[in-house]
């Protein structure tokens, strides 16, 4: 068992919706890449207390004490925003932090990955799954 895990995500570029009424099946479908630069990396540790620290540390606890709620996890974590995409800046950050320290969370506890179900229960993805994708399978 770890007591430590580190994700490395990448940033995100959309590039504009494909079908915004749905006609083709598929609301919202969207064209986008990934990025290697810049990333979100996330350290989540077993800890005697939570403590998070780093960039976006606000959100990046937000989104550990809803996925421990959620998951029925009682102990407590280090959690370090080593690196972060840039706010507001149209590279995805808030889904790439998001999904970050859902999967840090998950492994640490050898739980099985739940990209999408844990985009959903923290309200990522709902317009374009562009951030989902990139995180799913990377940069370039």
């Amino acid at each position: 068992m770890s007591n430590s895990v580190t994700i490395r995500v990448p940033a995100r570029l959309h590039l504009g919706f494909l079908d915004l009424n749905g006609d083709t099946g598929r609301r919202f479908g969207s064209v986008g890449l990934p990025l290697s630069e810049p990333e979100t990396v996330v350290t989540l540790s077993r800890s005697s207390e939570t403590i998070v620290e780093g960039t976006e540390s606000r959100r990046a606890g937000e989104h550990l004490s809803t996925l421990c709620s959620h998951l029925g996890i009682r102990g407590q974590h280090g959690l370090v925003v080593e690196q972060s995409i840039p706010s507001h800046a149209g590279l995805g950050s808030g889904t790439q932090i998001a999904l970050a320290v859902a999967s840090a969370l998950r492994t640490l506890h050898n739980l099985p990955l739940d990209i999408g179900g844990d985009a959903t229960l923290l309200e990522r993805g709902g317009r374009s799954g562009i951030g989902i994708a990139s995180f799913e399978r990377g940069g370039v």
